[in-house]
């Protein structure tokens, strides 16, 4: 990635919210003034300053809190989602380093991982919490189906995000259709977000 970004000119992001190592990361957007900006909380804020309404709702607090659900049931569910990815989204070339990289992550392979005790039972456990945690989310503001009610903000395309990860490794709803298993109110939010996700060629 950063090879490809510092071909292109894009100078490499600084600053306490740049958690990259090289400076780079994806998404990255060019702003109308030729700023670049990168990770998705800051190109949020971006577009905030650059359009304020309809606003995106920075400052509810329920950002923070869908993205810390979202990754603690995401970091749970990784030994089944991750060897998933390499199997099915990647092309042969990016599915190469893919896997070379996350051996070196895992300490295994990809497919001893799918295969392991940590992708059974032992996973959803682990996920539970912040799947609770996300089902309370999505109640505390009657009549939904979003986060703060009847309209979408910047945390709903968090969770979005992240409904729409799991339905792209789904196999026989073994790991979306779970999750939407869970409660009610996941189906009727990832539903009332689809209009945000058709064009999905990005």
């Amino acid at each position: 990635m950063a090879p490809y970004f510092s071909s292109l000119g894009i100078p490499p992001a600084t600053g306490p919210n740049v958690t990259s190592p090289t400076g780079y990361s994806s998404p990255t957007i060019r702003l109308p003034s030729g700023a670049y900006v990168a990770d998705s909380i800051n190109i949020a804020s971006a577009l905030e300053d650059l359009q304020p309404q309809p606003s995106l709702r920075l400052d509810s607090g329920y950002v923070e809190r869908v993205q810390e659900a979202v990754l603690a049931a995401g970091k749970a569910l990784t030994p089944i989602a991750i060897p998933r990815v390499a199997e099915m989204v990647l092309n042969p070339e990016s599915e190469e380093y893919f896997r070379r990289t996350r051996r070196g992550r895992f300490g295994v392979e990809l497919v001893d991982l799918a295969r392991s005790e940590a992708a059974g039972e032992k996973a959803w456990e682990g996920a539970e919490g912040g799947l609770r945690e996300l089902v309370k989310v999505l109640g505390e503001h009657a009549g939904g189906p979003f986060v703060l009610g009847e309209e979408p903000s910047y945390a709903d395309f968090v969770l979005a995000g992240f409904w729409a990860f799991l339905k792209r490794l789904d196999k026989e709803g073994d790991l979306f259709g779970r999750v939407m298993g869970v409660d009610g109110a996941f189906g009727k939010h990832w539903e009332a977000c689809q209009p945000w996700l058709e064009r999905d060629d990005h």
